[in-house]
């Protein structure tokens, strides 16, 4: 019995409705199958093409290969896909040993890296240690500089401290000597005038006059003395 145009239009809503309310279905059920015997017109095949792509998909997940592939390998003759297996082996196996003189080229500039890494940094913790021994001694003469600093400021402070108390005496000596000149020129003048006051007794009709104390005796004369 031939189906018309609209009993195919009910018949592929109703796989639709199917396939939206059976999520679940297994993928390796087998497509509902539409029989035909009289074709009158296009039928809508869209949800049917969607579902079958759709179950193709999960296949491919399942099994890591697509249905038609197996369909693509029998068409193909098996010297000519033995020789293909062969060579996408070989270059499969070429990329794996160019992978792996890159990985041993990688791992030997990393160990070489690694290697003046350590040779540095060996060399920096030698330097940092002698670097330190010398901070360590330059400190230890700079201490030694310092306490002599101290002990040169403070002989300066004692030499300072004495140096006032010499000009103290200094300035006492200098009184003292102002003083004594005082008293020896009370003493000249007190000498000179009982020499005097002798004279006069001794030679009461003599000019005593023109003598005086800072008067010398030159040639039987007295002159000023110079100063």
């Amino acid at each position: 019995m031939a189906m018309s145009h609209e009993d195919m239009l009910k018949r592929a809503r109703q796989l639709k409705k199917q396939k939206t309310t059976t999520p679940d279905t297994s993928p390796s059920a087998p497509p509902p199958r539409i029989e035909l015997h009289e074709e009158t017109s296009e039928p809508d095949l869209e949800p049917l093409t969607r579902k079958f792509k759709s179950r193709g998909k999960k296949h491919g997940r399942k099994h890591n290969y697509l249905r038609h592939d197996v369909n693509l390998l029998r068409t193909q003759d098996l010297k000519t896909l033995h020789e293909s297996i062969l060579a996408n082996l070989h270059k499969a196996e070429a990329s794996n040993f160019m992978l792996m003189d890159q990985f041993n080229l990688l791992s030997t500039q990393k160990s070489f890296d690694s290697e003046q890494k350590e040779q540095a940094l060996v060399l920096s913790q030698t330097e940092t240690s002698r670097l330190t021994t010398e901070v360590a001694e330059l400190t230890n003469q700079v201490k030694k500089k310092d306490e002599l600093l101290a002990d040169l400021h403070n002989q300066l402070k004692t030499l300072e401290a004495e140096k006032k108390s010499w000009v103290l005496k200094e300035k006492d000596l200098l009184n003292s000597s102002e003083l004594l000149k005082d008293q020896i020129g009370s003493s000249l003048n007190m000498g000179f005038q009982l020499a005097l006051d002798q004279v006069c007794v001794l030679c009461p009709d003599a000019d005593l006059s023109p003598t005086d104390i800072s008067k010398s005796v030159v040639n039987g004369q007295l002159v000023d003395a110079d100063d």
